[in-house]
């Protein structure tokens, strides 16, 4: 049995911090032998002072990634795009300037002014003049979870922070105008006393923990399943795919070690209705088995038709929802009772993962792993 607790919260708190706080983040991403670093600040507390420290230390090109949703309320048109251009590259809009209180729009001053226009809930398009000197990037409202990019994270961060989702993005450079790379990069965070982050730990956040303004999973419905049975059924709802999930807990409140069996709803849909199901039987012997034994059955529905798509694994979704549901009943040692399933949940946070001993039983409703 291993412990799995979340190595990324740490630095993703230190970031969060940073950001409410007006300071920088060093946001790295890439491989070891070639990792990008980019230097990020939430647009709503630009000051002059850390933006002309960001365009000291980096290429100069200062970009603002919002959401894509917000762009078009503001008006930003989308720069042209080639025909074979890279649909996975950042959207770049038509470069801005604050409409009022600046000068010529390129010193430091007049970009932090508007930095903080673009985060602001109130500007509207006429608050903006077009062309200017601060560089727009629209985001997808999937954040990393669609693109692993600097731009995302940005977003994604200051969300986390509960900031308004616009974040000034530069790309780090060294006094030789090459990238920042290991061990400078970390002696560089040092000497300015910078929180870095990973772009994986970002996008390992917004499965497992959400996205600052939601929890992974929201509990929606606590009820017992039927009188007369020692089964509660906890209904929840992936806040990133729409699925409404059920959780069966066979005793009264989480035991330790708890035996997990993880099902998938089968293409005859929910075997509580469907009488003539086969899934329905072995759904049954599962529900006997935590009533009279106590465990968890973890019941997973198909995500809605209106769900966005992700560039995340499919496992790695289903993992950070399971992992979710049961932290957010209380659980904090399970033991899956699918060796296939706790083979695939070796990343988790907050949790205490062992497979299934030789002795258990799995539950084999006749539906694939989603």
């Amino acid at each position: 049995m291993t412990v799995h607790s979340c190595a990324s919260r740490p630095a993703i708190e230190r970031a969060a911090e940073a950001l409410r706080a007006g300071t920088p983040v060093l946001v790295v991403h890439g491989a070891d032998d070639l990792s990008v670093a980019d230097v990020v600040l939430a647009a709503a507390h630009a000051t002059p002072h850390w933006t002309a420290w960001l365009v000291r230390f980096t290429s100069g090109l200062v970009c603002a990634a919002l959401p894509a949703r917000r762009a078009a309320e503001l008006d930003l048109p989308t720069m042209a795009r080639d025909d074979d251009s890279d649909v996975d590259a950042p959207t770049f809009a038509v470069a801005v300037d604050a409409a009022s209180g600046i000068g010529t729009g390129i010193s430091a001053i007049d970009r932090a002014r508007t930095a903080r226009v673009l985060a602001s809930d109130s500007s509207r398009p006429s608050d903006l003049v077009r062309p200017g000197h601060l560089l727009p990037v629209k985001v997808a409202g999937s954040g990393v979870l669609k693109r692993r990019g600097s731009a995302e994270a940005a977003v994604d961060l200051c969300d986390i922070a509960g900031l308004s989702p616009v974040g000034l993005t530069a790309v780090l450079l060294g006094d030789d105008g090459e990238l920042l790379q290991e061990p400078e990069l970390s002696a560089f965070a040092q000497k300015h006393h910078l929180p870095m982050v990973h772009i994986d730990s970002v996008v390992h956040h917004r499965l497992f923990h959400g996205d600052g303004r939601r929890k992974r999973v929201m509990l929606v419905q606590n009820r017992l399943e039927r009188p007369g049975v020692r089964i509660r059924a906890v209904d929840f709802e992936d806040q990133l795919t729409g699925a409404r999930h059920t959780v069966f807990i066979g005793t009264s409140a989480p035991a330790v070690d708890s035996l997990v069996y993880v099902v998938t709803e089968c293409v005859h849909r929910d075997p509580l209705r469907a009488s003539r199901c086969g899934c329905r039987v072995e759904f049954d012997r599962c529900r006997e088995r935590i009533a009279a034994h106590g465990g968890v059955i973890v019941y997973l529905r198909p995500p809605i038709t209106s769900a966005p798509r992700f560039s995340v694994p499919q496992p790695e979704l289903v993992t950070g929802c399971i992992t979710a549901m049961l932290v957010e009943l209380g659980f904090t040692t399970v033991t899956l009772a699918d060796f296939a399933r706790s083979m695939q949940m070796t990343s988790l946070c907050d949790l205490v993962v062992s497979g299934p001993a030789a002795t258990s039983q799995p539950c084999t409703l006749s539906a694939a792993a989603p």
